[in-house]
C-alpha cells in the first residue's frame, strides 16, 4: 500500500494580492518565506522555526482565493496513487510533474512527492498555544457520505465517530502536521466545494483574534466552539476550540 508521508495545505492566492496576504499568512504562522523554485515560481514555501514545512503559498493567475490539500509521497508512487484516486471516483485534472484531482464531491487536491518531511512545526505562540494544524475540506451536501468512502478507501485511515453530525475526521497517523476534516456543506450552501484552513487555539480564540484583526482579517461569524475569520483576499478560515497537536 501506498505510504502517505506528509501532508502539506498550498493557500492559493490571486497574483494581484499574493505580496499583501502572503504577508499575513507568514505573519500569522511565525514563519518565514523560503526559496522561490527556480522551475515554479508561483510557489512560496512558509517555513517555521523549527521543524518541517506543511504550509505553501501559490500565486495563481485566475480564480478565487482557496486552499487545497497535497498528499506527499514518495515520487516513484505518485502513479500508482493516482491511478487508486480515479478508480475510486477521483477525476484526474492535470499531471504537470504531479497530479491535479477533484474528489467525487469535487473538492481540488493534489498528489505530490516528497523527501524527508517528518518533524512537526512547533506551536505559534507559547503566551496563547495556536497552531495552523488541519484542513476542512467543504462538501455539497449530496456528495459528503461518497466522500468519507473515497477518503477512507484511499488513505486506509478508518472514519473516527462524528462529534457533530456534519463533520468527519479520521484515524490518521499522529506524526503528519494536519488532520484532514471534512464538513458537509447546507442544502442551501451554494458556494460549492471549497476547503479552509483552521487554526487550533484550545481556549484563547477571543485572545487571538486581536493579532488576527491587527494583520488584516476581518471576523465573520462567531460560534461556541469557532470562530470565522476572512484573510485580507476574503478567504475563510477558522479559529477552533480544539486544543492544538489535538489528534
Amino acid at each position: 500500500m501506498t505510504e502517505i508521508k506528509w501532508l502539506n495545505a498550498v493557500i492559493d492566492i490571486p497574483a494581484d494580492r499574493f505580496d499583501e496576504v502572503g504577508e499575513f499568512w507568514v505573519q500569522l504562522t511565525n514563519s518565514t518565506r523560503g526559496e522561490v523554485h527556480p522551475d515554479h515560481d508561483e510557489f512560496v514555501h512558509l517555513l517555521p522555526e523549527s521543524g518541517d514545512m506543511h504550509l505553501e503559498l501559490q500565486r495563481i493567475n485566475s480564480g478565487p482565493p482557496g486552499v487545497h490539500l497535497d498528499l506527499v509521497v514518495a515520487r516513484n508512487d505518485i502513479d500508482a496513487l493516482t491511478d487508486k484516486a480515479v478508480r475510486l471516483g477521483a477525476r484526474l485534472v492535470s499531471k504537470p510533474g504531479h497530479a491535479v484531482l477533484t474528489t467525487p464531491g469535487g473538492v481540488t487536491f493534489c498528489i505530490v512527492p516528497g523527501s524527508t518531511e517528518s518533524e512537526r512545526a512547533p506551536v505559534i505562540d507559547a503566551d496563547y498555544p495556536h497552531a495552523v494544524d488541519q484542513i476542512c475540506l467543504d462538501i455539497p451536501h449530496e456528495h459528503f457520505e461518497a466522500d468519507v468512502e473515497f477518503w477512507t478507501a484511499l488513505t486506509g485511515w478508518e472514519a473516527n465517530e462524528p462529534m457533530f453530525p456534519q463533520f468527519r475526521s479520521f484515524a490518521q497517523p499522529e506524526h503528519l502536521p494536519l488532520r484532514i476534516l471534512l464538513q458537509q456543506l447546507g442544502q442551501d450552501d451554494q458556494g460549492g466545494p471549497r476547503a479552509h484552513l483552521d487554526i487550533s487555539s484550545g481556549s484563547h480564540i477571543a485572545d487571538i483574534v486581536p493579532a488576527h484583526q491587527a494583520a488584516g482579517a476581518e471576523v465573520v461569524e462567531e460560534h461556541k466552539y469557532w470562530s470565522i475569520l476572512n484573510d485580507p483576499s476574503g478567504q475563510h478560515y477558522c479559529l477552533t476550540a480544539r486544543p492544538p497537536s489535538a489528534s
